[in-house]
């Protein structure tokens, strides 16, 4: 069995994800990122990656919990009386 490698054509698709996904600005600073980590830069993080790994999934972790929750409270109508 052959391992697939990643080739252009997976970051081309990811690139264009976050195209769609964030403004010029973010697009900017995520690629810049990616960039500086492609040669070598290891923001005070370990040099193997698992710091980084755990930051994203730490940050991940933290844009689920503030999803928005809608309680039945939200629809109670409030009566005045006349």
């Amino acid at each position: 069995m052959v391992k697939k490698r990643h080739t252009r054509d997976d970051m081309q698709e990811v690139l264009q994800i976050l195209a769609n996904k964030l403004d010029r600005r973010d697009y900017a600073k995520v690629t810049s990122a990616m960039s500086m980590l492609f040669v070598g830069h290891t923001f005070g993080m370990s040099i193997d990656g698992f710091e980084f790994i755990n930051l994203a999934i730490k940050t991940k972790k933290n844009i689920t919990n503030k999803e928005v929750k809608i309680t039945r409270q939200d629809n109670v109508i409030k009566l005045k009386p006349k």
